[in-house]
């Protein structure tokens, strides 16, 4: 069975994806969760389904109501998960915001700056924390015939950092930016015993997805391409955060895992 025994960090986790990844961690041993969102409201909520979820019995949590686009606050989040744990083995950077469509020629650049500013300059913010907080560490050998590590990070990509959708052109951007500084930081961090991925999931069921810009319009179309006609759930994308976050895949680096049906292949 698969475990991961450390401590995790994941942002976004009020809701959605996140919220399923913070689940998924706990269900697998984690030792303690930091939970960071933007909606304090619901992170309390999430917070008590995470406890009632845990199967390790000195399981820990710790919270924080962050702007991942606000550096202060997001070294403010690490640091609270560093004093609660005094280490951080998976960081899962779920948080992020959809657009509204338009051509891209019409684009307000206010929306531009906003959706860069949460899913390009916050992922790299967190990613840049997070990559501290690991390197202060000592390594850790969780597994047998595994190294020493110091830690993993899971970046939130998408199937549109690998390919393009009409009419979301920030969307589209920051998350090719997003594939980009995953593998920078793979490359850079490796040697220390860090590891840094992405997931990129294609259409996923959530309150995001479901409350888009003319969703139930657009929904139908577009699912017409994935082979699997079908959305994916939050827990299916939330498991291979989970596997690529683990020790069991501590030769994973680099790398943007596709979970879209089948959606880039045909």
């Amino acid at each position: 069975m698969l475990t991961v025994p450390g401590f995790a960090l994941i942002t976004g986790a009020a809701s959605g994806i996140g919220r399923a990844t913070a689940l998924a961690f706990a269900r697998a041993g984690a030792a303690g969760i930091h939970l960071a969102d933007r909606n304090s409201v619901q992170l309390l909520d999430a917070i008590d389904e995470v406890k009632s979820a845990a199967t390790n019995p000195d399981f820990k949590t710790s919270m924080s109501g962050t702007d991942i686009a606000d550096a202060q606050q997001v070294d403010t989040m690490v640091s609270t998960a560093m004093k609660a744990f005094g280490r951080l083995d998976y960081a899962a950077n779920i948080a992020g915001v959809l657009e509204t469509s338009h051509p891209t020629a019409e684009l307000p650049i206010e929306e531009y700056d906003s959706v860069m500013q949460i899913n390009s300059r916050g992922a790299f913010l967190c990613m840049r924390a997070e990559l501290a907080a690991m390197r202060a560490q000592q390594a850790v050998a969780r597994l047998p015939s595994r190294p020493a590590v110091r830690g993993s990070i899971t970046n939130m990509g998408s199937i549109l950092g690998h390919i393009a959708l009409p009419t979301f052109t920030s969307y589209v951007t920051a998350k090719h930016s997003v594939l980009g500084m995953t593998k920078a930081a793979a490359a850079t961090h490796a040697q220390e015993g860090i590891r840094v991925n992405a997931v990129c999931p294609g259409w996923v069921e959530t309150e995001l997805s479901k409350n888009s810009a003319g969703a139930t319009k657009e929904w139908e179309s577009i699912l017409a391409a994935v082979p699997m006609r079908r959305m994916a759930s939050c827990e299916e994308v939330a498991d291979v955060v989970l596997f690529i976050a683990s020790e069991y895949a501590s030769y994973v680096n680099g790398a943007a895992w596709t979970i879209d049906g089948g959606r880039t292949v045909v």
